[in-house]
């Protein structure tokens, strides 16, 4: 690990999002961007792939476009908000579940997206991570983040009735998730020190939140008897892994912003 995340407690989060904080980061001028291409990576079995673009330079072209901004999309098959295109983005986007559509100046620039190739190594297994860039058609809009700017009340209310209501769920986002429920599309970060506390507790909490209850849906209704009750659960699954991924992503604009 980098003297840059010595210290830091690490938080699993999508790739995209993991590379918009170190890229924030270098465009805030508290990193050097081979540095911040290097951690963008995460901590753990994960390198740069032999495809796509070059971190370094792809970060270091960001200072040339105007009031560039980076905006975070976590899509999901049916739920593409935030992604603009070209049309061979939209499903390489949805497979990834990240992408960074990058802006100048309003105006969608291109969309990053992270392809993650499993490679055998001597000491295990690894991912190679290749990032390809797709332009964006001209002169896209995009507009305003969604975000309410309230996203910690509506999680922690969220997690509250899920909390107080009769329906069993395996959910600790207090506690680290456990690697097994960590996707490939996923790695761990220490997060970047001019994070303040406030933000890095929305992230985590969100982060945490979205991958349990992913997790909690991927298994299905194992845990009920009845139809009633497992649609009732499946519906408060779906609750709160909706309002986690906007509040993940608007805990990442406001860092990168």
């Amino acid at each position: 690990m980098s003297e840059a995340a010595a210290g830091r407690d690490l938080v699993a989060l999508p790739r995209a999002a993991v590379l918009a904080l170190w890229a924030s980061t270098y465009l805030h001028g508290d990193l050097g961007p081979d540095d911040a291409a290097d951690m963008s990576y995460g901590v753990g079995r994960s390198g740069p792939g032999d495809e796509g673009v070059d971190l370094f330079d792809w970060m270091t072209g960001l200072r040339r476009l105007p009031l560039a901004q980076l905006r975070l999309a976590l899509p999901a098959p049916g739920r593409i908000a935030g992604l603009v295109g070209p049309p061979a983005a939209i499903p390489a986007a949805i497979e990834a579940e990240s992408a960074i559509v990058v802006t100048a100046a309003g105006i969608a620039d291109h969309t990053l997206i992270p392809v993650v190739t499993p490679v055998g190594h001597p000491s295990g297994s690894m991912n190679a991570v290749s990032w390809v860039r797709h332009a964006a058609p001209v002169g896209t809009q995009v507009p305003p983040a969604a975000s309410s700017g309230h996203a910690r009340e509506e999680l922690l209310r969220a997690l509250r009735r899920a909390a107080d209501g009769s329906i069993e769920l395996d959910l600790v986002p207090d506690e680290p998730v456990e690697p097994a429920r960590i996707p490939a599309t996923w790695i761990s970060t220490a997060l970047p020190r001019h994070v303040d506390a406030g933000d890095a507790h929305l992230l985590v909490l969100a982060a945490r939140t979205l991958l349990l209850t992913r997790s909690e849906i991927d298994d299905g209704h194992g845990h009920t008897v009845h139809l009633a009750e497992a649609l009732a659960r499946r519906g408060l699954l779906d609750e709160l892994h909706d309002v986690a991924r906007g509040a993940l992503i608007e805990a990442v604009e406001r860092i990168a912003s």
